[in-house]
């Protein structure tokens, strides 16, 4: 239903009579000469632009650029933040942005005369959605990552409310953006959850004659994974192994250290709380008896991830974070997760899966060894570790959907 009407928008654009791309008042903007509709790609102030480089896109970016260009659309790049982006494709242009002069919006809006806005990010600029709306110009929302205000005392007509209503379509990235668009006001037929764009990682390997000989040694007993654990996270992880071994005496967890030299002064901490340690680097072997069992390889990381249903990440309880690993490791290999408050390098990852029912994060250390306790039931963890792998492998697929979509629209097609 709405991409019917993100397509009579589009057939309305096509009718209305095209101004002279060469106005005198019009800035001088370098614009695209391959064939194909005319795409204006606006990168917000709020979206996170990290690259390898001060002029480089990000990764999931350039793979919606390239989606684009293989539905046949020519795309304009600017973004809020930044010198213009180095982009060197045919069919694909960089140039400055507006900022937040209103005139100079509206000015590169005739400029280029686009056949239609795509907004990234959840910067929301009135002055150009409103002059593109004017013009007849379908307008588009992608991986913007919406909050509903905590005030409600905005009116009707006014604001970011009535912005919503002017978008052809908001294709959100997870479902705390959709509520957040339904409470700000926008039309349910206009939002379609999409999900995140990301980039299909590489599962890590692992031996697998070893996974099925511990699979084997393991059997029966529940499994937990502390993974790169700080020596500040310590007494958490050890409240928490003890409040679920009062449920289940059997149960196991597998501990790797941040450091592995910290792994001797870990197993005298967790002794010393009545737990029984055995180390794998000291080729101590997980018997019946074992509570724990401490792991120090990170390249073994895709081992434990395959084994433990339920994963607690370290590092984002307590820092520091270098040690952190990255959440689409452990979300692609089907492993549930548990994370603190700090982010790390991966504030982008963690907010993807959060938005999307995919993880569970606690604020505090006191809450670990309940948050332990509720997932380790198979129907918990596999509720999560399920809405993770979605993240972590189906993002690939919305760069495509996000170009079929805007394309269908400008032909007047239902997408």
């Amino acid at each position: 239903m709405a991409a019917a009407a993100g397509g009579r928008l589009g057939w309305l654009h096509r009718l209305l009579p095209k101004p002279d791309r060469t106005p005198e008042t019009a800035p001088a903007l370098s614009l695209p000469s391959a064939d194909g509709p005319l795409v204006w790609m606006r990168i917000g102030a709020g979206y996170d632009q990290v690259a390898q480089d001060a002029t480089a896109l990000p990764p999931s970016l350039i793979q919606l650029l390239v989606q684009m260009r293989r539905a046949g659309l020519q795309i304009v790049v600017s973004r809020a933040l930044g010198d213009p982006a180095d982009i060197g494709t045919r069919g694909v242009s960089s140039i400055p942005d507006f900022g937040t002069d209103p005139g100079q919006a509206a000015a590169h809006l005739q400029r280029m005369n686009p056949d239609a806005l795509l907004l990234i990010g959840p910067d929301l600029p009135r002055h150009l959605i409103a002059a593109a709306t004017e013009h007849g110009v379908p307008v588009f929302l992608a991986e913007a990552r919406l909050t509903a205000p905590r005030h409600r005392w905005h009116l009707p007509g006014l604001g970011r409310r009535s912005v919503l209503d002017r978008f052809t379509l908001l294709m959100m990235p997870d479902q705390a953006s959709c509520d957040a668009a339904l409470d700000m006001g926008a039309d349910e037929e206009r939002i379609e959850m999409t999900g995140p764009i990301t980039l299909t990682r590489e599962p890590l390997k692992h031996n697998e004659a070893e996974r099925i000989a511990l699979s084997e040694a393991f059997e029966g007993r529940q499994l937990w994974l502390a993974a790169t654990i700080n020596e500040a996270e310590i007494p958490a992880v050890i409240a928490a192994h003890l409040h679920v071994l009062s449920y289940s005496h059997r149960a196991m967890l597998i501990l790797m250290p941040a450091e592995p030299d910290e792994s001797a002064a870990m197993a005298v901490a967790m002794a010393d709380a009545g737990l029984v340690v055995a180390q794998r680097s000291l080729d101590e072997d997980p018997t019946e008896e074992v509570n724990v069992y401490m792991v120090d390889d990170p390249f073994e990381m895709g081992l434990w991830y395959r084994l433990a249903p339920l994963c607690f990440m370290g590092t984002t309880l307590a820092g520091p974070t270098q040690a952190a690993r990255d959440p689409f490791e452990a979300a692609s290999l089907g492993s549930a997760m548990i994370h603190g408050p700090q982010d790390g390098s991966f504030p982008a990852e963690w907010a993807q899966l959060d938005g999307a029912v995919a993880a569970r994060r606690i604020d505090h250390a006191a809450a670990l060894p309940q948050a332990v306790v509720t997932l380790l039931a198979p129907d918990q963890a596999a509720h999560l570790a399920t809405n993770a792998w979605s993240v972590s492998t189906g993002g690939a697929g919305v760069a495509t959907r996000i170009a079929q979509v805007i394309r269908n629209t400008i032909q007047g097609e239902v997408a």
